[in-house]
């Protein structure tokens, strides 16, 4: 392999992991999953842009979601990898043309998610400020020159030390470091659905859930139920999705009503559960997890009632939405007997059959190999 052609060679394997991760993702019943889900929430943004009050607090709101924009999807690849700093040191022209194809790739990735981002936000510019597509047409662009200009600095202050503008070293740390996180982002997102080699979740110790875990009610006969619960608290990225998904289930409860707010919520319901699955699956790896004598099903029991609290709390909070919202006791009725229902379904039924399917399939293929 020439050194001329790294940046191609490394951005050709990288898109092969990622369509290979992809098909993992889309499977399933996720895919009919979200394309209701988008359904819905085109819907809803639909009725919003019909019904939006034109008034300071709207369009002050609007420029946030703007500007916010500009803020996500700002992080550039270099391709950079950790033995660069040793390998590359003697050829740093090779690995300054890679980074610089790196620049231009994320400036056109970035720019094409701004301007992608800004066009969904058309609808609302077009009632909250001009009815002038030319005017809509040059703020577009304008911001994605920002966005473009934004990933320009950062590639710019990632390669360089700090108060060293006119040096010609290489900040290699920082391009590795720079290069690590934005992967992390990545593949966090596959790792929700499978084991991504390569990727070490992150765990922190949440302070605030300290007490929590301690006084965590604990069964005789299901030990590893608090196990999963630090795991679900401390990997941050089991945390981090629920949280996210209770805030966009907050959102689809205050801007819709009716069936269309039951149907939204039970998806977001399905897919909080369907991400959450590879939590069981996080001490496999662990040879004492399981000389401990417990059965497959106490396992199994364990991590169904060290997940439903977590969707009993997400529920609560989606019902109060729409009570507070709405005040209208049919709504509510009919959002707690579906959701209920098909929260048990999820937890205590569906759980069991995938993660059953799935450890027969493993046991499986390894007698095959």
């Amino acid at each position: 392999m020439k050194l001329t052609h790294l940046f191609k060679y490394r951005f050709n394997n990288r898109w092969q992991i990622y369509f290979k991760y992809l098909r993992y993702v889309f499977n399933d019943h996720a895919v009919l999953a979200l394309f209701f889900l988008l359904g819905a929430a085109g819907l809803a943004y639909q009725s919003l842009w019909q019904t939006a009050v034109i008034n300071l607090w709207t369009q002050t709101i609007l420029i946030f979601i703007i500007l916010l924009t500009l803020i996500i999807f700002k992080e550039p690849a270099n391709f950079t990898k950790p033995a660069d700093a040793t390998a590359l040191l003697g050829d740093e022209k090779s690995f300054r043309h890679m980074v610089k194809q790196a620049t231009y790739y994320s400036m056109l990735i970035n720019g094409v998610v701004e301007g992608g981002l800004i066009l969904i936000l058309w609808p609302m510019l077009f009632r909250l400020f001009t009815h002038s597509i030319l005017i809509l047409i040059y703020l577009t662009f304008l911001l994605i020159f920002l966005k473009i200009l934004l990933t320009y600095g950062i590639v710019r202050r990632n390669i360089r030390f700090e108060n060293q503008n006119n040096s010609r070293l290489i900040n290699w740390r920082r391009l590795i470091s720079a290069e690590e996180n934005h992967q992390f982002v990545v593949l966090s997102f596959y790792n929700l659905f499978i084991d991504v080699p390569g990727i070490t979740p992150k765990v922190k110790r949440q302070k605030w859930a300290n007490l929590l875990i301690k006084y965590w009610p604990e069964k005789k006969e299901l030990p590893l139920t608090k196990l999963f619960v630090t795991a679900f608290i401390r990997r941050t990225q089991f945390i981090k999705l629920w949280l996210r998904l209770t805030l966009i289930g907050v959102g689809a409860a205050w801007f819709t009503t009716g069936w269309l707010q039951t149907i939204l919520l039970m998806i977001l319901l399905y897919l909080l559960v369907l991400q959450l699955m590879p939590l069981y699956e996080v001490h496999q790896h662990v040879v004492f997890n399981f000389l401990y004598p417990i059965t497959y099903k106490k396992r199994l029991k364990a991590f169904q009632f060290a997940i439903l609290p977590w969707i009993v709390v997400t529920l609560i909070i989606w019902l109060l939405v729409v009570f507070l919202t709405s005040f209208n006791v049919n709504l509510l009725i009919q959002n707690i007997l579906s959701l209920v229902l098909l929260g048990c379904i999820l937890v205590f039924w569906y759980t069991e059959q995938k993660i059953t399917r799935n450890t027969q399939r493993r046991h499986t293929r390894a007698f095959t190999k």
